[in-house]
């Protein structure tokens, strides 16, 4: 049954009406944003423009936390993290083999505010100069050794030396000097 239009300048003007223009898509963006939330592989962030969700594209592992500052872009409503301008959250760099670090003409510095931390079953140390400063040293070992070759050369404001146990001194030739007093107390003493 074919449709009747009571008024039919209306039903035309129906026909010919242009269907509604599809929303315009949003201006691409490039610039910072500040994370807001942080979810699996995903943030949400503030920008000039209001809120968005964006993924997490820059190369290295990088854990966002609340706060940071990021470079975002977007593509209508794909938006990207593609780099970190201000940023307090972790970021690991994970490598399945060795990692090798070189500077054949220069040297390798590490700043860290908070410290440095190393961790394995092994650590090596190969220098022909290795030089410690630090305003306290505090070590802690179950079983210590020391193999020195040459000479073992200490200059000390004080010392003071605490054993629980035995304590053996052993030497070709033993000479100690003091420029006040020596004294040698012991429940027995025995010499020669």
């Amino acid at each position: 049954m074919k449709p009747t239009f009571k008024n039919t300048h209306l039903a035309v003007e129906e026909l010919l009406r242009e269907p509604p223009a599809a929303p315009a898509p949003e201006a691409p963006y490039l610039g910072p944003a500040t994370v807001a939330a942080v979810s699996y592989k995903q943030v949400e962030l503030d920008h000039p423009g209001g809120r968005c969700t964006a993924r997490i594209a820059v190369a290295q592992s990088y854990a966002p936390v609340v706060g940071d500052t990021v470079l975002v872009i977007s593509r209508g409503t794909e938006w990207y993290v593609i780099g970190v301008l201000e940023g307090t959250g972790t970021t690991t760099f994970t490598a399945p083999g060795d990692i090798e670090f070189h500077a054949p003409r220069g040297r390798i510095e590490m700043l860290a505010k908070d410290g440095v931390f190393l961790k394995s079953d092994l650590v090596e140390i190969v220098a022909t100069k290795l030089e410690l400063t630090a305003r306290h040293l505090f070590e802690r070992f179950n079983d210590a050794t020391q193999w020195i070759t040459e000479t073992l050369h200490r200059r000390i404001g004080r010392m003071h030396t605490k054993v629980e146990g035995d304590y053996d001194l052993k030497a070709g030739r033993i000479t100690e000097l003091a420029d006040d007093d020596v004294t040698i107390d012991g429940k027995t003493i025995h010499l020669g």
